[in-house]
């Protein structure tokens, strides 16, 4: 076994590992959040960028807006899922030994596309979370909010560099399968 397939298993490991994770990580993140049972944050095991949750809402969260946010933070990571599904495939490809192929192309594309659904799906799902969360303060007091911060430019930056990597890709098969064909 080459060093190429040994590190592509182990990616493959990797996010197949990342892919089983992901939807459990989210919602134990959101059925423990400011509770007793939030071990890995209590502890300091992770850290998360949602210190924002008390500036959006001032009442305890429900069960009701728990099991919503939970709901709205799948579909979201949906995107994850399908990248995470893309990056499976492409890297048991490589374990496989098939390594310039249309098909790994049309999997790079479809990664590139990944990456713009996230940074768009972002700003929808920061939206309605604001909305969610902030639905039990008083009227008056509930929030909608919408950003593009420089990290998104930055994403979509990558994503069309993965996007110009799959069309180099696809080209170079196509040119590759041409002078097979040529005698």
């Amino acid at each position: 076994m080459s060093n190429i397939q040994k590190q592509s298993k182990r990616a493959r490991i990797l996010f197949q590992l990342f892919f089983v994770l992901t939807p459990v990580l989210v919602c134990y993140f959101w059925l423990t959040i400011d509770t007793p049972y939030d071990y890995l944050t209590n502890t300091g095991i992770i850290q998360t960028s949602f210190d924002d949750l008390h500036n959006i809402t001032q009442v305890p969260l429900t069960l009701t807006t728990r099991l919503i946010a939970t709901l709205v933070s799948l579909i979201y990571c949906s995107i994850i899922m399908y990248a995470l599904t893309k990056l499976i495939k492409l890297f048991r490809n490589y374990e496989n030994n098939n390594i310039f192929t249309l098909e790994n192309a049309t999997i790079y594309q479809k990664l590139g596309y990944s990456i713009f659904y996230w940074v768009g799906g972002s700003m929808v799902y920061q939206a309605i979370m604001t909305l969610v969360l902030s639905f039990n303060n008083p009227p008056g007091q509930r929030m909608i909010a919408f950003s593009f911060v420089g990290v998104d430019f930055i994403t979509i930056i990558m994503g069309l560099v993965v996007l110009i990597i799959s069309w180099v890709m696809k080209e170079a098969y196509l040119l590759a399968d041409e002078q097979n064909l040529t005698i």
